[in-house]
């Protein structure tokens, strides 16, 4: 929680330009992603622990509001590890820092060059999750109760 906190108020102080910028996208894509990685080792644990909440988690991650999330970690996961490689590229040719706002662009553009497939393919999942569903008279709109899946509790 310090480390959010941290980011919001070193934001709120210092107003750069691309090195601002990626160092808050940095922070907050790598806070996404820590955050990701508790939630899926829980979920995780819970297939051999607690099956019952492991069978609704999986339904639950297909709800298009958390499949939208993946699609935000998705992105996360692609910026920080592009990010990432410039600030080691960097760091290793201190020289090269002057060129700070042009690598900062160039690890935009991939990111997008290569973001906007994955999230259009993303995204189509779950509008043809939500079809099929349509399909069986249901809606992806409702979170599945978690008693429908008492069947695999132990």
């Amino acid at each position: 929680m310090s480390s959010l906190i941290l980011t919001i108020r070193e934001s709120l102080r210092y107003r750069g330009r691309s090195g601002h910028v990626s160092w808050m996208a940095h922070r907050v894509s790598g806070i996404a992603i820590l955050t990701f990685l508790v939630i899926h080792v829980w979920d995780t644990a819970n297939a051999h622990f607690w099956p019952q909440a492991y069978a609704w988690s999986v339904a639950f991650f297909k709800y298009p509001l958390v499949a939208v999330g993946e699609l935000v970690i998705m992105a996360a996961v692609l910026y920080h590890a592009f990010n990432g490689i410039r600030i080691t590229i960097l760091d290793f040719k201190p020289e090269w820092w002057m060129h700070q706002q042009r690598s900062a662009t160039i690890v935009w553009a991939i990111f997008l060059v290569l973001f906007i497939p994955i999230a259009i393919y993303m995204f189509s999942g779950i509008v043809g999750h939500c079809s099929e569903l349509a399909a069986h008279g249901s809606t992806c709109w409702q979170i599945p109760p978690f008693s429908d899946f008492a069947k695999y509790a132990n």
